[in-house]
């Protein structure tokens, strides 16, 4: 009866092991600027300051800047990838966007965000992006905007640009 029970827990080893917590090391950027990108879907995201973020795939760096005219349609922020282990494993990260003072005010619900953020699934060892679209005429706020990436309630990343008036 040992020599079964022995076996069987010997068994179920493999299977503990392939359940290892991920371990993020650090996130590496490695471009920056203003980008052009098809938006393929809105996802809502109530902590956003529209609402929603956007899902983008074709994301094409237009110009490597960290400043960034304050004009309706541009897009800018940064490709980074999360280094760490096991490479493949999804895990969740809080993204963050700090807007300038006094923050931003949706004419809809009338309400002043300093900031938006949202969680996300990104997966280690991959190339994903980070970006803010000015989308409306209130979203274009001068001043230094900061974005950050949070995981397991630490600041990985952070960058920073400049919008200014033309």
């Amino acid at each position: 009866m040992r020599i079964a029970l022995s076996l069987f827990l010997m068994l179920l080893l493999p299977i503990g092991a392939d359940a290892k917590e991920p371990k993020i090391d650090r996130i590496d950027v490695f471009e920056y600027g203003i980008y052009t990108a098809d938006i393929n879907a809105r996802v809502a995201a109530p902590d956003a300051a529209a609402g929603y973020r956007n899902v983008v795939t074709n994301v094409r760096n237009a110009a490597k800047t960290r400043t960034i005219p304050a004009q309706k349609g541009i897009q800018f922020g940064f490709r980074y990838k999360i280094v760490g282990s096991p490479r493949g494993k999804q895990v969740p990260v809080h993204v963050v966007t700090i807007f300038p003072p006094p923050g931003l005010s949706d004419p809809a619900t009338h309400q002043l965000k300093a900031k938006s953020e949202y969680d996300v699934v990104k997966v280690i060892g991959q190339e994903t992006f980070k970006s803010y679209n000015f989308e409306n005429d209130w979203e274009v706020l001068p001043g230094e905007w900061t974005m950050q990436i949070w995981y397991g309630g630490v600041m990985l990343q952070e960058q920073k640009f400049n919008v200014v008036k033309q």
